[in-house]
């Protein structure tokens, strides 16, 4: 039971890099376009503390689901 528990904790860890790796690449590619900073939902800037706390964010407070 634990090797299954163990491996299934390691699955979801995989999973979480690989989205973070995603998130990443698409802001870099938002910084390349300069895009970045502004929501892609309304085209507004994006707050900056909001940011500060996670670069990945692709929208504002207002148009975040």
């Amino acid at each position: 039971m634990d090797a299954m528990q163990s491996q299934a904790m390691a699955q979801d860890i995989t999973r979480r890099r690989q989205h973070r790796k995603v998130a990443i690449e698409r802001a870099l590619i938002r910084i390349r376009d300069g895009e970045f900073g502004y929501c892609a939902g309304c085209g507004e800037p994006i707050a900056v503390r909001r940011l500060e706390i996670d670069p990945t964010f692709e929208a504002c407070v207002r148009c975040a689901p």
